[in-house]
């Protein structure tokens, strides 16, 4: 397996979401936790938010999905894009 163009054992045990290899913790709030992603073709790095349901309330949910909302329409260069959001029962 490659990653990034160098063989890797921990590239082999390693945790993904979509096409992106979770990497180091880069921070931790009130919602969830931030990792560096790195993307399997391009290593583009990304930071990638995950935010487990369980531990929230129905009213920190609606406002997290209420960011994710706008962030998909904001364009500007001083705001951080939104590539994608990837979601299942536990985790958004």
């Amino acid at each position: 397996m490659s990653s990034c163009g160098k063989e890797n054992s921990a590239a082999l045990h390693a945790s993904y979401v979509g096409p992106y290899r979770l990497e180091k913790t880069l921070g931790k709030g009130q919602t969830g936790l931030v990792k560096l992603g790195v993307h399997c073709v391009t290593c583009q790095k990304v930071a990638i938010k995950i935010v487990n349901r369980e531990k929230l309330s129905e009213s920190v949910l609606m406002k997290v999905e209420r960011e994710i909302a706008i962030l998909k329409l904001i364009e500007h260069p001083h705001v951080l894009k939104l590539h994608d959001v990837y979601e299942n029962k536990k985790y958004l």
